[in-house]
């Protein structure tokens, strides 16, 4: 079977009559006995060629996520002693993470909802830069599928496909401020249908706030506008207002709340125009961990027109957590 439900995005940019593109899951039906020798293949009795398997990857697959651009302007600095926020790690650090991932995607009626993805594995800083970037590498070791709701996706075919991404890693480097650089997915034995998996997990991964460069106190709220392709296809901008709302010890919480938008454009064969969105996001922050304890929402609306002005509305809704063990 396909799972009809990632990158809505792209069908909207090939017009609304084309449909979406699919992430394979392994078939329906179990293997099938081998054929004996006499019987002749499948479709060889009327003259047609065989049907040939689909090729399975040969070496490893990599796909990179652009860094965003992004910048920051504090609106109030706060109350209280002011103190620089940074995300702090040393070099050689280890630091065990689960990243729960949600997805689901809305064309006009049509919803496709999947199980929610759930990676597990341990980040290691592998160096930190003279002005506190660190550079990291989190290696997956075991993935899982959680129910979802309305889900059209057999959670144990999903399974299936995640549980063969164990190995899968993700690196790159992130500045003191939480300022993201490209991050590169690899894994070095894909299994089949690994790239449209790979592609699922690019397109939800979680991404942190940015942070003042100046000193800030509780009470401290600062604008972060972020542009980006969203799916490599549609350019949107994503403003959130944060706001420091504790500081406890060594943990710091920031709550925030985005507003998207988007400039009427032409992406291949459609039109997408009224490009609207909302979004919240709480985060904390613990002195000298890697990743911090995150969890976000984000809801992207548009609208997809063809040539012949035939239009669909599309909606996404991503979800996405950082838990440190």
């Amino acid at each position: 079977m396909r799972l009809p439900l990632i990158l809505v995005v792209a069908a909207a940019c090939g017009g609304p009559a084309k449909p979406p593109p699919a992430v394979p899951l392994p078939n329906d039906k179990p293997a099938q006995p081998p054929v004996a020798a006499a019987e002749p293949p499948k479709g060889a009795e009327d003259g047609a060629k065989p049907e040939a398997a689909p090729p399975r990857p040969t070496g490893p697959i990599e796909i990179k996520i652009a860094a965003p651009q992004t910048t920051v302007k504090v609106v109030s600095d706060g109350k209280g002693k002011k103190t620089p926020l940074r995300y702090t790690t040393k070099s050689g650090a280890k630091q065990a993470v689960e990243i729960a991932m949600d997805f689901s995607g809305k064309q006009d009626t049509d919803e496709s909802v999947v199980p929610t993805i759930v990676l597990s594995g341990e980040a290691e800083t592998r160096s930190i830069d003279k002005d506190g970037g660190a550079e990291y590498m989190l290696t997956i070791t075991s993935t899982d599928a959680r129910p979802v709701a309305n889900s059209s996706v057999p959670i144990d075919q999903f399974k299936t496909v995640l549980g063969s991404l164990a190995g899968l890693t993700i690196g790159g480097k992130r500045g003191a401020n939480g300022a993201a650089g490209d991050v590169t997915m690899r894994i070095e034995h894909p299994p089949d249908h690994g790239a449209d998996a790979l592609e699922l997990i690019r397109f939800t991964f979680p991404a942190f706030p940015v942070l003042p460069t100046q000193a800030i106190g509780v009470g401290a709220r600062w604008q972060s506008t972020t542009t980006s392709k969203l799916a490599d296809k549609l350019d949107v901008t994503q403003v959130t207002e944060y706001e420091l709302v504790a500081h406890q010890g060594s943990t710091w919480k920031i709550k925030g709340t985005s507003v998207i938008s988007g400039k009427d454009q032409e992406v291949e064969t459609a039109k997408i125009s009224a490009i609207s969105g909302q979004g919240t996001s709480e985060t904390t922050i613990a002195d000298g961990a890697l990743y911090p304890t995150h969890k976000a929402t984000t809801e992207t609306m548009f609208k997809a027109s063809d040539a012949s002005d035939k239009s669909s509305q599309f909606v996404l809704k991503l979800g996405g957590t950082f838990t440190p063990h």
